[in-house]
């Protein structure tokens, strides 16, 4: 029988066969951590008050962990000189002397992987994990749910493949058949990547897939098929912890409140962010890397407030009645938002945004919204197939007057064409949502679309270097770690697997598990995360991530970035970026520079290859 298997099959058994993953034993210049680091937690920094900033320090926030102590000295082991860890060969034998190590950490101070998110180091564990401390969790195991929607036909390594059917459950420590596509065979690579690199206290995580049932009457589930979904998945896998990475979006969260009622921990950045109150109903159970709506909207309105209201037009490229440029003219603001019920954390963060820009002395002149969110036409749902609802919308901005459109949020691409038609060409000012900003999702926004747009975005920087005919990611800790994991895998692979947010859904996930100690459960997880200590970030690669009290969510901050439209057709494959102002700064809420809209902008600011898959589910 093949190792996907259909609904109609009986679920797993509670007992699964040890799976043994090999690792590189290797020496190394690392402290032994105590046999419990937790222990050691309640001395990491503690998150500052909401209304003071948080330190400023060049190193990542998790990299200031506590994590473990030993007696021993950094030069016991072989390749230590007291400045970091050595780096031989794989495949040497055994810890030596005094400091025996199994994880290859790296650093100064050492951490656990290249990436700078990664927490400190933990590289050898030795001694009593307390065997099954919580439901999916044993001695030898921990069983994780990857919750997943039917991947689509695309380019991959093999060529053009077609993914696995729905309603399927997968068993990723079973041997891979051969014609598996290129999700499952990234999700493989995950998993030994992770588990040879993370510090999991002699546990394998155990990853289980699940693609996703869909209602055979409309594009995307239901409320109750997630429901049912949440029901069966649970009775079948019993995991620890479940993962829906990008590849789940609509009512995405009822599946994580189903099963976190069940007492299964969730970690889902697919629907971006997500009201703090979900996360508060099941404190400690449902995690996400996106900030809360009501932290995006505060860094958004932030901005907004200290750089466009009551501050006089500055990037417009529209003609005033009196035929001389709308620039230096007072703004009149014109709000845009979606109404996509599927969507609701993107209503909430439309009420927050126009409440919070009114509060400091923004008034809308216009509203306009747009019935379907995270797709290039609103054709494929068969709703307004003309999208009227955009051109009237902007004839009726242009008509009073708006000369700035805040969006807030909600991937769309008819107003920029609709705008374009009638020759209007206002500053846009975006809630990037992570689809917005997407690089490939703004390319497709007609050619002058966003030539006047700019975006408050929690993206990090991602680089990229170009031989004059292929474009190469650099420095992606996803690609890196799938390449790590499989160094004959191809391009057209890599990018299957890190244009969605899988990869830091996994990290966080593993960060979890490390800094909970060898004794995993949801609490000790949870007092983990907490003793993250606040840290501003000085890496445009890297967001301050940390977690205030009754807080769930990692990212803290955001960067600006304008939209450059290149030379050609913005629907070419290779044109048009966003650009970051000054390199990529990341910013706190309140910790705006003060300038005008579009002052900023510079040819040499760095173009971002972050890119991000459409809703499109």
């Amino acid at each position: 029988m093949r190792n996907g298997w259909t609904r109609r099959y009986p679920p797993l058994s509670g007992a699964v066969v040890a799976t043994v993953l090999a690792v590189f034993i290797l020496p190394s210049a690392l402290n032994v951590p105590q046999s419990n680091p937790t222990q050691t937690l309640e001395f990491a920094p503690i998150p500052p008050e909401a209304d003071d900033p948080p330190p400023p320090d060049e190193s990542s926030n998790v990299e200031s962990l506590s994590l473990g102590s030993s007696s021993s000295s950094v030069g016991d082991a072989p390749g230590g000189d007291g400045a970091g860890p050595g780096r031989p060969e794989p495949g040497l034998p055994g810890g030596i002397g005094q400091s025996p190590v199994t994880k290859r950490c790296v650093g100064t101070p050492p951490r656990q992987t290249e990436d700078a998110m990664s927490p400190p180091c933990v590289a050898h564990f030795e001694g009593d994990n307390g065997d099954a401390t919580a439901n999916g969790v044993d001695r030898d195991e921990v069983r994780i749910l990857f919750y997943a929607t039917p991947p689509t036909c695309r380019g991959s390594d093999r060529g053009y493949e077609c993914g696995e059917t729905n309603d399927t459950f997968w068993d990723l420590a079973d041997p891979p058949e051969p014609d598996e596509s290129y999700f499952l065979r990234n999700m493989r690579r995950f998993q030994r990547y992770f588990n040879e690199r993370y510090q999991t206290y002699g546990r394998f995580v155990h990853f289980f897939v699940y693609i996703q049932s869909t209602d055979a009457n409309q594009l995307s589930p239901t409320p109750e098929t997630r429901r049912a979904d949440a029901a069966y998945t649970y009775g079948a896998a019993r995991p620890f912890a479940v993962v829906s990475g990008g590849t789940v979006t609509a009512h995405s969260q009822i599946y994580h409140q189903e099963m976190a009622r069940r007492g299964v921990v969730n970690f889902g950045s697919n629907a971006g962010s997500r009201p703090a109150d979900v996360f508060r109903e099941h404190p400690g159970l449902l995690w996400s890397y996106p900030p809360s709506i009501e932290v995006k909207s505060r860094l958004y309105s932030s901005y907004a407030c200290s750089n466009v209201v009551g501050r006089p037009v500055s990037d417009s490229g529209n003609v005033a009645a009196d035929g001389e440029s709308e620039n230096g003219q007072p703004r009149r603001l014109g709000l845009i938002w979606t109404t996509d019920t599927r969507y609701p954390e993107l209503q909430l963060l439309a009420d927050l945004v126009r409440t919070q820009i009114e509060d400091c002395g923004g008034e809308f002149v216009e509203e306009g919204t747009f019935p379907t969110a995270g797709y290039q036409s609103v054709a494929v749902r068969g709703q307004d197939s003309t999208a009227s609802y955009a051109s009237q919308n902007m004839a009726t901005f242009q008509a009073a007057g708006v000369t700035t459109v805040v969006w807030a949020g909600g991937y769309e691409t008819e107003h920029t064409k609709a705008a374009a038609r009638i020759g209007y060409d206002p500053e846009w000012v975006l809630a990037g949502d992570g689809q917005l900003e997407g690089r490939a999702n703004t390319r497709v926004q007609g050619h002058d679309g966003f030539r006047h747009a700019t975006v408050i975005s929690n993206a990090p920087r991602v680089d990229s270097s170009s031989d004059g005919v292929t474009e190469r990611v650099e420095g992606d800790p996803c690609r890196e770690a799938l390449t790590e994991a499989d160094d004959s895998i191809g391009e057209s692979d890599l990018t299957a697997g890190c244009t969605v947010t899988i990869y830091e859904d996994l990290r966080q996930l593993f960060t979890g598990i490390q800094v909970a100690g060898p004794r995993l459960t949801a609490a000790t997880m949870d007092q983990g995360f907490h003793a993250i200590p606040a840290v501003r970030s000085e890496d445009p690669r890297v967001p301050a991530c940390y977690y205030e009290p009754s807080d769930y969510t990692c990212v803290k901050d955001a960067t600006i970035m304008w939209w450059d439209v290149g030379n050609g057709q913005a629907s070419s494959a290779n044109d048009g970026c966003w650009r970051m102002v000054d390199g990529g700064q990341r910013h706190l809420i309140d910790r705006w520079p003060s300038a005008p809209l579009g002052s900023w902008r510079s040819p040499s600011d760095p173009c971002n290859a972050f890119e991000t898959a459409s809703f499109a589910f």
